[in-house]
């Protein structure tokens, strides 16, 4: 007798969300949204988040990369009338991009992990500047 009583009660509870489910759903199904009531949304253009609005993008070497050559090509993309500053531990380095704002240069790295800043400067001053951490190790893997 317990056991029929346990059974229809999860009887009961099962049929009892199964009508409160088919009841929303007619609910959501046959209700009306008044044309008062959408709001008008507006986008607005993208600022880049760091305040900056000099274009730089790094194409090389990859952020938290591991390489065996103390020689490394940084290169990558900005503004054609910015100046680009590569700057390491060891040694700075200015380039100037080409037409489309391409750029590229070889660094020389020690062993070890290496900090590279590359920071584009515009002629009026503004400027932008990517972090990359380039490891060099010695051994083969």
């Amino acid at each position: 007798m317990r056991i029929e009583k346990i059974i229809l009660a999860i009887a009961g509870v099962f049929a009892g969300l199964f009508v409160a489910g088919i009841a929303f759903y007619i609910y959501q199904t046959t209700r009306t949204i008044s044309p008062s009531s959408i709001k008008t949304i507006t986008l607005q253009k993208p600022t880049p988040a760091d305040g900056s609005s000099v274009l730089l993008a790094i194409d090389s070497p990859a952020d938290e990369s591991v390489t065996t050559s103390r020689i490394v090509t940084v290169s990558g993309k900005t503004d054609p009338s910015a100046t680009v500053m590569v700057t390491t531990d060891t040694q700075d380095n200015i380039v100037s991009p080409s037409g489309n704002g391409a750029f590229s240069l070889t660094v020389t790295l020690p062993v070890g992990e290496n900090r590279i800043f590359v920071t584009s400067i515009m002629p009026d001053g503004t400027e932008n500047q990517k972090q990359l951490t380039v490891s060099v190790v010695t051994d083969n893997f």
